[in-house]
């Protein structure tokens, strides 16, 4: 289905600042985060001006429902479960995006909730981002979970580590990328270049919304010469170039979810970005997706939730539907 003038403008109005004319007019975004639900064909909406020719609606049409307005449904199937895997995104669900990468700490109130998870008998966690893994696990700092780390190119579990290294070439042509970008746009203020091993991230959080196109033109022209090797790709106030080969989180959830027991089991997928959407088309039907932020913007999740605080909240009561189960479970 594609989507009429006035339903663009609808969209515009509840989501963005943002000038638009739909059907092959220039559409001009101030925040492309705001828009991740939308598959945009011949050529992506991103930062700055782009020429739109068609845009495809998902199939959830719909407002996304609130998980807690269902809960009493949800609750019976954790209870159900034998076995429940929690996968959970860090930026933006287990903490509040902030300005600065660093100062995205885990809290301290989550990290129980999360032990008290882990001890539980057949509950599984997951931790996925799109930070490095030794990043990731220092933040949370929490053993004998899961970490997922570059969307999916590190994974670590109690028993060992996978992690696609580099070839010297590619860690050679990345550099270089580096380097070419951060010349070119050394002279914005605010920029941020994050080097994570096989991922560079540009976060623009902190940059004027007048340079927001600029960066996006150096990176499409950096990566004009590398279009084989490296691609681009946008999350929250970020853009990140990766290896052009097929890997993202959904990929890591279906690989980790085969060393775990397929019998009665729940996958339950809670994230608030784009790249968090592969992961929730590969637990539909099994299990269910939570999208974290708004529920009026359109998104592959099967629920909502807020914010990081509603997380928190879901966590408490997944500990509590759990452990009520073991002890019907133990008097039965």
């Amino acid at each position: 289905m594609k989507v009429g003038p006035e339903q663009l403008r609808k969209i515009v109005l509840e989501s963005v600042e943002v000038s638009a004319v739909y059907g092959g007019f220039k559409i001009r975004v101030i925040d492309p985060s705001l828009f991740p639900w939308y598959h945009v064909f011949d050529q992506l909406i991103e930062i700055g001006e782009v020429v739109c020719k068609s845009i495809i609606v998902p199939r959830n049409e719909g407002t996304v429902k609130h998980l807690f307005e269902d809960w009493e449904n949800i609750q019976a199937r954790i209870q159900q479960a034998q076995n429940l895997f929690l996968f959970l995104d860090y930026d933006g669900t287990l903490t509040p995006i902030v300005s600065l990468p660093e100062l995205a700490l885990c809290p301290s109130e989550v990290k129980r909730h999360l032990e008290k998870l882990r001890d539980l008998l057949k509950v599984y966690l997951a931790i996925i981002s799109g930070r490095s893994l030794e990043d990731l696990r220092e933040k949370v700092g929490i053993s004998g979970i899961i970490y997922v780390g570059n969307h999916g190119l590190e994974i670590e579990n109690p028993d060992g580590r996978h992690k696609k290294v580099l070839s010297s070439a590619r860690t050679r042509e990345l550099k270089r990328i580096t380097q070419n970008l951060q010349n070119s746009l050394k002279e914005i203020p605010g920029i941020l270049f994050e080097e994570k091993g096989p991922i560079l991230s540009v976060h623009y959080r902190n940059v004027h919304q007048k340079f927001f196109a600029r960066i996006s033109q150096v990176l499409e022209e950096e990566l004009q010469q590398w279009r084989d090797r490296w691609k681009m790709s946008s999350g929250k106030m970020v853009l990140e170039i990766r290896p052009n080969v097929d890997f993202h989180k959904g990929k890591a959830v279906r690989e980790i979810l085969k060393t775990v027991p397929s019998l009665g089991l729940l996958p339950i997928y809670l994230g608030d970005d784009q790249t968090d959407e592969d992961a929730f088309r590969v637990v539909k039907g099994q299990g269910f997706s939570v999208y974290v932020g708004t529920g009026r913007l359109l998104s592959e999740a099967d629920f909502f939730l807020q914010n990081p605080d509603e997380v928190q909240e879901f966590l408490f009561r997944c500990q509590e539907v759990r452990r009520a189960g073991r002890h019907c479970s133990g008097a039965a």
